[in-house]
């Protein structure tokens, strides 16, 4: 009786496992001090992004927030890029950066760099 339960434990496991979904490659986040890197990026290969509290600028354009992952993904296949750069706002919350990066993992972008600087009203990177 003990060799069957354990035999059942055994292959329930092993079908659990099968029924488990294959885990998503998301983008690699860094955050990025202020000084000089080593290694820079050509500005061709990357996007900047601003987010100005619940919402994305691009080149100083709002980006719908419904359309973003789209409006993200044509925008690095137009330009050949595979990295962004997200600056953040001076006073943006917590959650909205969270909730913000999240949404952009869900993009083709290869790495996400983050500014830990915040950007003051009105300058634009």
């Amino acid at each position: 009786m003990k060799k069957l339960t354990l035999l059942m434990i055994i292959a329930v496991g092993f079908a659990a496992g099968s029924l488990v979904a294959e885990p998503t490659d998301y983008a690699r986040i860094s955050f990025i001090g202020p000084g000089t890197g080593k290694s820079e990026i050509p500005k061709n290969e990357f996007i900047v992004l601003v987010l100005e509290g619940a919402f994305f600028t691009h080149d100083q354009t709002p980006i719908p927030t419904d359309g973003l992952v789209d409006y993200i993904n044509q925008t690095l296949n137009a330009q050949g890029a595979s990295y962004l750069a997200v600056h953040v706002r001076d006073g943006v919350k917590y959650g909205d950066v969270v909730s913000s990066l999240d949404q952009l993992r869900k993009t083709a972008a290869k790495n996400i760099g983050v500014s830990m600087i915040a950007l003051p009203a009105g300058r634009n990177p």
